[in-house]
C-alpha cells in the first residue's frame, strides 16, 4: 500500500501504543468471547475473495489497518470483512503481514507493494509472491500502475487499486485535499478506474472524492470501491484502527470517527503503575512468591 511514505510515520507508532494498551480490554486472562457483536459462538468463516466480490450491492464491506497480532485479533473479533497490513517497507511489511496473520487467522487481508520498489512486471509477482507467503490475500497498490496489476492479475493475484486522494503524491496537490471537486478532476478518477478494472483488479480504494461522483462511479464499475471519506454509496468503508481506537496524537481527518480512547486508557493505567511502584503500593503481599520459614533459614545459613 503506497501510503507508504506519509503513513508510514502515522501508522507505526500504533504498534507499540496498542500493546501498552493491551491490558485494557476486560476479557485478557479471563474468558475471552469469539465476537463481541454476535451471540453465535462459531468461529469467524474467512471470506473468499469471490464471496467479498458478490456482496457488491448487497451489503457494506467493513475495513480497517492493524499492524500488530494485538490489533488484528481485536478486528477478527469485532468482524470486520478485511484487514489492511503494510509497514515502512518491503522488508517490515513482511513482518507486519505476519504478525497480523496470527492475530486474525480467519479475515482477508490486503497489504500493498510500493509501486517504487519494482521496475517491471517480474519484480511485482516475485514481491507479490512474498506478501502472499506471509499472509496476505489481497495485493494492494497506491498509484495507476494499471501494466503491473495486468501481470499480476495474470498469475491470478487479486488485487485492489487506489485512487482520489493518494498520500504519496501529496505536494502535487498542494497538501491534504478532496480530489474529483472539478468535473476534470472527477473524470480524471473514472478514467483511472476504468484502466484499473480492464487491468484485472477487483477492487479499489477511493479516498476523500465527492460523495456523488463516488456513489456513480461505484455504479458504473464491476470492482468492489472501498470509500476512505468518500461518502456512503460505495461499496465498503476503510478507516484506520487508529483513528476508531483514538490511539495516535496526529490529526484526524474529518471522515474518521472515533469510538473508543485507548491511547487515553492507556497513559492512565501506565501512569497509576508508576504511582503505585513510587508509593509502594506495588507490589502487595499478594503479589509476592512465599518461601517456608525453614528453608528461608536454611538459606540464611548456606549465604552467611
Amino acid at each position: 500500500m503506497n501510503h507508504w511514505t506519509s503513513l508510514a510515520r502515522r501508522a507505526l507508532p500504533v504498534a507499540g501504543s496498542l500493546l501498552a494498551a493491551s491490558s485494557v480490554p476486560l476479557w485478557y486472562g479471563q474468558h475471552k468471547p469469539h465476537n463481541l457483536w454476535c451471540e453465535d459462538s462459531k468461529p469467524k468463516k474467512k471470506l473468499t475473495v469471490a464471496e467479498l466480490l458478490a456482496l457488491k450491492g448487497k451489503r457494506q464491506i467493513v475495513l480497517t489497518t492493524a499492524f500488530d497480532e494485538w490489533t488484528a485479533r481485536a478486528a477478527e473479533e469485532a468482524g470486520v470483512d478485511m484487514i489492511l497490513a503494510w509497514g515502512s517497507c518491503h522488508e517490515h511489511s513482511k513482518f507486519v503481514i505476519e504478525a497480523v496473520r496470527k492475530g486474525a487467522p480467519n479475515t482477508l487481508i490486503g497489504s500493498g507493494i510500493n509501486p517504487g520498489a519494482y521496475e517491471s512486471q517480474e519484480k511485482a509477482i516475485q514481491l507479490a509472491n512474498e506478501v502472499r507467503a506471509c499472509g496476505t490475500d489481497i495485493i494492494y497498490c497506491s498509484g495507476l500502475v494499471p501494466d503491473k496489476f495486468a501481470g499480476l492479475r495474470r498469475q491470478h493475484f487479486p488485487c485492489c487499486g487506489h485512487v482520489g486522494y493518494l498520500p504519496v503524491n501529496d505536494t502535487w496537490l498542494g497538501g491534504p485535499r478532496g480530489v474529483g471537486k472539478t468535473a476534470v478532476e472527477a473524470k480524471k478518477i473514472y478514467d483511472d478506474v476504468m484502466a484499473l478494472e480492464a487491468a484485472g483488479c477487483i477492487a479499489v480504494e477511493m479516498e476523500c472524492v465527492p460523495d456523488r461522483v463516488a456513489a456513480e462511479i461505484t455504479k458504473r464499475t464491476k470492482m468492489l470501491v472501498f470509500s476512505m471519506g468518500s461518502g456512503p454509496n460505495c461499496d465498503g468503508q476503510f478507516i484506520f484502527s487508529e483513528d476508531l481506537m483514538g490511539t495516535h496524537n496526529g490529526h484526524y481527518p474529518r471522515h474518521s470517527i472515533t469510538y473508543g480512547h485507548l491511547m487515553q486508557e492507556a497513559i492512565k493505567a501506565l501512569s497509576q503503575y508508576r504511582a503505585d511502584v513510587l508509593s509502594g503500593a506495588y507490589p502487595t503481599a499478594k503479589h509476592s512468591i512465599k518461601i517456608k520459614a525453614q528453608e528461608f533459614a536454611d538459606f540464611m545459613i548456606a549465604i552467611s
